[in-house]
């Protein structure tokens, strides 16, 4: 996804970024075309920025000037050594008439507004980022004239050090790198390492565009904690995927938040949060950024009063365990049957679950474990602590996966769900998340945020808590980040017997277990 470029900048075919900007509709007669448009010979936007401000500058300047000007008192037209081409803004391979930046009608008096933007030509740029000028004397000017003529533009358009020479205090600082740069540099970076999929481009980028449109596209040096409240103070006012809602389309973030929207929830402004806090975060071990920190860092709001996941209760599991699959032992597809009990007794998330391939199933010092990794093919998890060994609960094994796990194997198959593929977005538990999402409304429960198949991981993560074991304890099993040393020092991947006793802590509920058929028991429909 390409990112918006900034106002008054448009790349050509061939690359080179040009300045752009509207004539205004009641100053379109005085002029040759609708638009000023002229090559900045630079096909680098942190280039092409400095120059486009200062020209933008310029040119709303002269609109006023000409809206104040007494266009019937003079009749003089630009002349000098570019003839009628006197507002120039640089470079000849416009497409636009050459008179399209200020060519006044000869009929027209813009001789005072056209011997104002003679002055600015072309503008340059050295290694400081520094606008410089190229001036075109008219006949009869002093060098005196020229001089004043300078000054006075660096004024109107507020460049440092306009009074005289700059002093080293007002010298211009070289220009920080652009946010949308960094966007770019990122985005290689996490594609070249294998970081991120296709899916997780799709999903960024807009995030990262949301953020330029609504603050602009500013050098990196300039976002800090204000910048980023005012994007969190935004976000908090726009609706969830308005770019594919016809209502929003074409409307700028103000017109949007005019309308009055319905927010979108919590989690996913946090989740926007979080996408852009790892862009800086990123940014800061970098050399080449000189960011000294992450203005994103500890943005995120507060899910107390929003939407947020939660465990399934002791009713909602019996609703579930007592659907009609269960009751007469006939499902549509094997993973119907093991995903509700694999996330019920081993915390995991959904994707990792579906994605298990049968050589993830491995016996380590006589324990059955799941090795929860991203080695093979379509594999992906969400960090680095989600890579892990969880010992198989014994009531999985009492239920039949071992001896399922055992069948495929048997069969030549290589993956625990074989009919299940790989989709873009969502991996291997796309369609398992559309199945479960109608399986539980089927059986009653309709809160469509807050319950959802990662409530049987809250559900397993909750019960050991109030069981109170320890959060050391819990996290290496289901793949949280220990935050302490000490769990670092214990939890040894290797060591599944030290966690054994920490998964069968969690007992799902008697009659809930009295629900569940035996593998081997059940009949799954032939190609599920």
């Amino acid at each position: 996804m390409a990112i918006k470029l900034p106002s008054h900048l448009h790349r050509s075919r061939s690359g080179t970024l040009h300045f752009r900007i509207a004539i205004p509709p009641d100053l379109r007669h005085h002029f040759a075309s609708r638009e000023i448009y002229r090559s900045l010979r630079t096909a680098s936007v942190r280039e092409a920025v400095p120059a486009a401000q200062v020209l933008s500058q310029a040119a709303k300047r002269a609109f006023q000037q000409l809206r104040k000007s007494d266009m019937s008192e003079h009749k003089k037209t630009a002349s000098g050594p570019y003839g009628e081409d006197w507002g120039s803004f640089g470079g000849t391979d416009s497409p636009q008439d050459e008179k399209s930046l200020g060519g006044v009608d000869s009929h027209q008096d813009g001789g005072r507004l056209a011997s104002r933007l003679d002055l600015i030509t072309e503008i340059h740029l050295d290694e400081f980022m520094r606008p410089k000028l190229r001036l075109i004397s008219e006949l009869g000017d002093t060098p005196e004239d020229r001089i004043n003529a300078q000054v006075e533009f660096f004024q109107s358009v507020g460049v440092a050090g306009a009074g005289g020479p700059l002093t080293p205090s007002q010298a211009p600082k070289k220009a920080s790198l652009l946010f949308s740069e960094l966007v770019q540099d990122y985005r290689r970076d996490r594609l070249a390492k294998g970081r991120w999929l296709a899916s997780s481009e799709k999903e960024y980028m807009p995030i990262y565009q949301l953020l330029i449109e609504i603050v602009g596209d500013l050098p990196l040096n300039a976002i800090d904690d204000d910048v980023a409240l005012t994007y969190v103070e935004t976000l908090k006012k726009l609706p969830a995927n308005m770019n594919k809602i016809p209502a929003y389309k074409g409307k700028s973030i103000e017109e949007i938040i005019a309308l009055n929207p319905p927010p979108r929830a919590t989690r996913t402004i946090n989740k926007s949060i979080e996408r852009i806090s790892s862009l800086f975060k990123f940014a800061t071990s970098k050399p080449k950024y000189e960011l000294s920190y992450n203005p994103f860092s500890g943005q995120s709001l507060d899910e107390s009063d929003g939407q947020h996941r939660e465990p399934f209760t002791f009713g909602e599991l019996v609703q579930l365990f007592s659907a009609e699959e269960h009751a007469n032992g006939k499902y549509k597809t094997a993973y119907s049957y093991w995903l509700p009990l694999m996330g019920m007794l081993t915390g995991a998330r959904l994707n990792e679950l579906c994605q298990l391939y049968l050589s993830d199933f491995e016996i380590v010092d006589g324990v059955h474990c799941i090795s929860i990794q991203d080695e093979e093919e379509g594999q992906r998890v969400k960090n680095k602590s989600a890579k892990r060994i969880v010992p198989v609960h014994d009531k999985l094994i009492e239920a039949g996966l071992i001896r399922y796990v055992d069948r495929l194997r048997a069969e030549g198959e290589e993956r625990l769900f074989p009919t299940l593929t790989c989709h873009e977005k969502g991996g291997y538990g796309a369609i398992p998340s559309k199945w479960f999402s109608k399986f539980k409304e089927r059986c009653g429960i309709l809160e469509k945020q807050t319950k959802v198949f990662h409530s049987f991981r809250h559900t397993f993560i909750s019960s050991l808590l109030d069981d109170d074991v320890p959060e050391t304890a819990i996290a290496p099993i289901v793949g949280h980040e220990g935050k302490l040393v000490t769990s670092q020092v214990y939890w040894n991947k290797k060591d599944p017997a030290k966690r054994k006793p920490t998964v069968e802590k969690f007992q799902p509920p008697l009659e809930v277990w009295r629900l569940v058929p035996k593998f081997e028991d059940v009949i799954v429909a032939k190609g599920g």
